[in-house]
């Protein structure tokens, strides 16, 4: 399922809180079933909030493309399914003591998060859909 973001889309988002957005991005993926990244040619970009070091993830392509300038001008949104997330990244992330920085905003990081916390409301969240 895709799901394009207007102009008044993005402009309500832009007004949530972290918590908000946190809660907005999990029943967006839930639905949706899709986590965004942003990737360069060295891999997916990663940065430091609340003195951890962290992977970005945003519910919709164009939130992520938002941040697609200055140090990430080369950087493309690429999506991520949940059951791949859930497989595959959530060890990974785990694995390299990364946490996951959820909807970041403006000079605001969101949520920050540890990857099994994470894994376990995405699969409440997508059990609560079915």
């Amino acid at each position: 399922m895709n799901y394009e973001l207007t102009p008044d889309d993005l402009n309500k988002l832009s007004l949530l809180d972290a918590e908000q957005r946190y809660d907005y991005f999990i029943q967006a993926v839930a639905d949706l079933e899709k986590i965004w990244i942003l990737v360069d040619e060295e891999g997916f970009v990663l940065v430091d909030a609340d003195e951890e070091r962290c992977i970005p993830v945003w519910p919709h392509a164009e939130l992520a493309e938002l941040w697609i300038n200055g140090d990430w001008a080369q950087c493309q949104a690429q999506a991520v399914d949940i059951a791949t997330w859930l497989d595959k990244w959530t060890n990974g992330l785990d694995g390299d003591e990364l946490a996951i920085a959820v909807f970041p905003h403006a000079q605001e990081p969101g949520v920050v998060i540890g990857p099994e916390e994470f894994a376990e409301t995405l699969i409440e969240a997508t059990q609560d859909n079915e």
